[in-house]
Formats: C-alpha cells, sequence, structure tokens
C-alpha cells in the first residue's frame, strides 16, 4: 500500500508539471508572434505616460511605491490557467475541485510551485528599476489567497533585484488599508479595483497594461475609465 501511495503521489506531480509545461511552451508560442494594441482614436483620451514622465514627477526624496504582482509585474496566467482548466482529478474533474480559487491546495500549489512558470513583465522591470535608483522603498500587494507555502518572494527578488521583497497577500480583501498603512504614495496595478482603491487610499493610481494573452477574465479591466495614468506599452 505505502508503494502503491508514493507512486500516486509521483504521478499526481508529474502530471501538474506536464499541464503547466504545455501551458507554458503554448503561451510563449504565441507571444512570440503578439503584438501590442495599437492607440487608437477611442482611446486618446487615456492620459498615457512612460517610465521617464513618471519619475521626472516624483519627489527629489525616496518615497514609498506599491505594486500589484499578477499581471502588472508578473504574468502568471500558466498557473492560473492550469489551476482552473486541468482534468487531472479523479475521473477527470479538476484536480482542485469545483471552485479552484478557493481550494487551498491551489493556493498552495501556486503560490508554492507554479509561480516557476510566471514571466516577467519588462515594464514591470523598468518600473522597479527606476525605483530603486531613486531610492524608493517597494511593497507587493496582491489580492491572491495566503498559503503554507509560498516561493513568490524568491521569484521576486530574482527577476527584479530586490534582495528581501515586502509582500502582502491580501486573500481577496480591499487593498486600501494596506496601502494607507504602509503609507505609499503611488500605486501600479492592472485591474480597476487596483485603481479604485488606490484612489480611495489616496494613492496616486497608475495603470499598467494587461497582456493580450492573460488568462484573467474575472476582475473588471477599464484602463483610464477613473482618469488614472496608464503605462504605454506595458502589455509586456
Amino acid at each position: 500500500m505505502l508503494n502503491y501511495l508514493r507512486f500516486a503521489y509521483r504521478e499526481n506531480i508529474m502530471k501538474k508539471h506536464l499541464g503547466l509545461t504545455i501551458v507554458f511552451a503554448l503561451l510563449l508560442s504565441v507571444t512570440a508572434c503578439t503584438v501590442e494594441k495599437p492607440i487608437t482614436a477611442i482611446d486618446r483620451d487615456i492620459q498615457y505616460v512612460t517610465v521617464e514622465v513618471i519619475q521626472a514627477s516624483l519627489p527629489e526624496t525616496p518615497i514609498v511605491v506599491g505594486f500589484d504582482i499578477d499581471d502588472t509585474v508578473l504574468f502568471s496566467s500558466p498557473g492560473f490557467h492550469y489551476g482552473l482548466t486541468n482534468h487531472d482529478g479523479p475521473g477527470s474533474t479538476n484536480l482542485y475541485g469545483d471552485d479552484p480559487l478557493h481550494s487551498s491546495e491551489f493556493w498552495n500549489d501556486m503560490n508554492g510551485e507554479f509561480d516557476k512558470f510566471s514571466l516577467p513583465k519588462e515594464s514591470g522591470r523598468a518600473l522597479v528599476k527606476m525605483h530603486l535608483t531613486r531610492g524608493d522603498k517597494i511593497v507587493f500587494i496582491t489580492a491572491r489567497n495566503s498559503s503554507t507555502q509560498s516561493i513568490l518572494p524568491e521569484i521576486l527578488a530574482q527577476n527584479f533585484g530586490i534582495p528581501k521583497p515586502d509582500v502582502i497577500f491580501t486573500s481577496e480583501s480591499p487593498k486600501t488599508q494596506f496601502i494607507q498603512e504602509k503609507g505609499i504614495l503611488v500605486y501600479y496595478g492592472d485591474a480597476d479595483s487596483d485603481m479604485m482603491q488606490a484612489q480611495k487610499a489616496s494613492a496616486r493610481p497608475v495603470r499598467v497594461i494587461r497582456s493580450t494573452l492573460s488568462t484573467n477574465n474575472a476582475s473588471a479591466y477599464q484602463p483610464g475609465a477613473f482618469g488614472e495614468e496608464v503605462l504605454i506599452h506595458s502589455a509586456e
């Protein structure tokens, strides 16, 4: 029986990695020929900014800035896509049940393993580099659920050159309180909720554009709808 359980466990792990590898390869192949949507007459009223424009507008002294994670600094769709669409459970059901986003097992895998497949966004790298050069303190605030294990700080450290990233998991709670408590003056995010909660906390909201390959269809997304600045060419 023990040998059978060990075999079943190894088979389960192999299924997870195989599924993620396939998803990652497909998304990566499409990314190679993806072109960011051009600015059209419809969105000319949006206040587009560059990293240089943002930098020039900041105080001379260091400040505290905040970043959302998914679709803002990391393209993490491979892990989420696998979690929501896999058929690796009993009888080809979803391994994480009917509601993966409320499964502690999913969040343990997403935060503790699947972020190995998350890609850093170049726009995120440019923003983080600019703020680090200024000596600003960076805080990451994500609506992800917390978990018993997480490699997310390690992934952020490796990809963005931050030795010990300050990462806050709100577990779907509003970010307003955390933005206020950390004294954040500028907050970057992709979702409408990021913009609204930053404004409510009296922080300057800056919108980051989602990749055209993002699988995030759950959170509202209307760039410029709240009068916020939008970082141009930030889909990648």
